[in-house]
């Protein structure tokens, strides 16, 4: 049994994403695993007894998703949305709040249309058969008044964390943890996670309905749960 994901090679990050995600997977029923480059290409093979198929392609499905969901939706918000009156680390929160706004419904609807794919082509699966939920983004960019005070980001924030909002996260530092201390890594998807931004979008990319911050948090970071999570964190 052979599973192959490929996409473009600047959006290797989603490969690696993958790939990580799915490494206590491929452990588990003895898989092996190869990264192949070539062509502006990169692929991830997993080879398997036949036996373990279904549970293989059904994780890598679901983390393929996942990059759709998040990676892809980012850079449409990045590219096309330029709202005044906002700076810089404002606008990221944003971008990242409308990211995980329907995350769930969106990752379901990806993963909903993977299903039976003998070859996942990631760019070419979201060219070819993903054209409803690229207008559903650029639906909601034309949504998106040019001018975004910080009182509407404020409001935005308080609609994500109502009262059926996830369930608790933990932070150490730049690492952001699920309640059952599985590490969060979403926040690779964008710019591979590599800025300064990274711990407050996997924050906010969580879903969180509730963070544990657990030692001294940098001051960028105190200041955004402290501004948008009161009430909503505790710091230990």
């Amino acid at each position: 049994m052979e599973i192959v994901v490929s996409e473009k090679e600047r959006n290797a990050r989603y490969i690696a994403y993958v790939y990580t995600s799915l490494m206590p997977y491929i452990e588990a029923c003895g898989a092996k695993s190869s990264l192949a480059f070539g062509g502006e290409r990169i692929g991830l093979t997993l080879r398997a007894d036949k036996k373990y198929e279904s549970y293989l392609r059904r994780f890598a499905e679901e983390k393929i998703a996942e990059t759709v969901a998040v990676g892809y939706k980012y850079e449409i918000f990045r590219r096309e949305l330029h709202p005044a009156g906002l700076n810089a680390e404002e606008r990221e929160i944003l971008f990242a709040a409308l990211v995980a706004a329907d995350f769930a419904d969106d990752k379901r609807y990806v993963f909903a249309r993977l299903r039976g794919a003998s070859v996942y082509s990631v760019d070419g699966f979201f060219a070819f058969r993903l054209g409803a939920l690229l207008r559903k983004w650029k639906g909601i960019v034309g949504c998106v008044p040019p001018y975004f005070t910080r009182e509407k980001l404020s409001a935005f924030m308080r609609y994500l964390l109502r009262e059926d909002a996830g369930e608790k996260v933990i932070v150490r530092g730049a690492d952001i943890f699920d309640g059952k201390y599985h590490k969060l890594r979403r926040a690779t998807l964008i710019e591979e996670g590599a800025t300064d931004m990274n711990a407050i979008r996997e924050i906010i990319l969580s879903g969180a309905g509730e963070v544990e911050c657990v030692g001294v948090p940098p001051p960028g970071q105190e200041k955004f749960l402290r501004d948008y999570f009161a009430g909503k964190v505790s710091f230990m």
